[in-house]
């Protein structure tokens, strides 16, 4: 089995991400441990609750981050999320009815699920947020860099107009 830890190596540079994506390692350790040491069925249900909540917000907060940015292969990397939550939601249904391979199933695909689609999937939408980031931040600084009288003001109907002697200002 591959490692729980989360790595440098799963990094996507976006810190939101790479901290939820360290919560999900942590509680996928957790759904592990409680698993292999065969401990009760309510704690492997507590763990499993963890780990889906932590994975369902993820999710949930990429795909808005997506939609947010316009992100161009937000259909694709949506399409991996659905796969990875059915999936979970069988492992989960199946640790419910007490089967006992369940927990070890859902580890096992979890994590190499995850080491998957963090280096390369998230790697992608990583780039793209950031680039997208930069590009704002390069706008906003040249934008903000001219003395107002250095500007072309434009109404939105297309005449230019002076905002120091404009009736109504802006």
């Amino acid at each position: 089995m591959r490692s729980l830890k989360w790595r440098t190596s799963h990094a996507v540079f976006v810190t939101e991400l790479d901290d939820e994506h360290k919560e999900i390692f942590e509680a996928l350790s957790g759904v592990q441990q409680v698993v292999v040491s065969r401990g009760p069925l309510v704690e492997t249900r507590k763990a499993t609750q963890r780990l889906t909540s932590c994975v369902v917000g993820h999710f949930a907060h990429e795909e808005r981050l997506m939609r947010a940015a316009r992100y161009g292969s937000m259909r694709w990397h949506k399409q991996q999320h659905d796969a990875a939550r059915r999936r979970v939601g069988q492992f989960v249904l199946g640790i419910e009815h007490e089967d006992s391979k369940a927990g070890l199933d859902l580890v096992e695909y979890l994590t190499s699920w995850l080491h998957n689609h963090t280096r390369l999937s998230d790697r992608m939408l990583g780039a793209f947020l950031r680039n997208q980031r930069r590009l704002m931040c390069k706008l906003t600084l040249q934008a903000g860099t001219k003395p107002i009288d250095a500007c072309t003001w434009v109404r939105a109907n297309g005449d230019t107009f002076d905002p120091q002697t404009a009736e109504g200002g802006f």
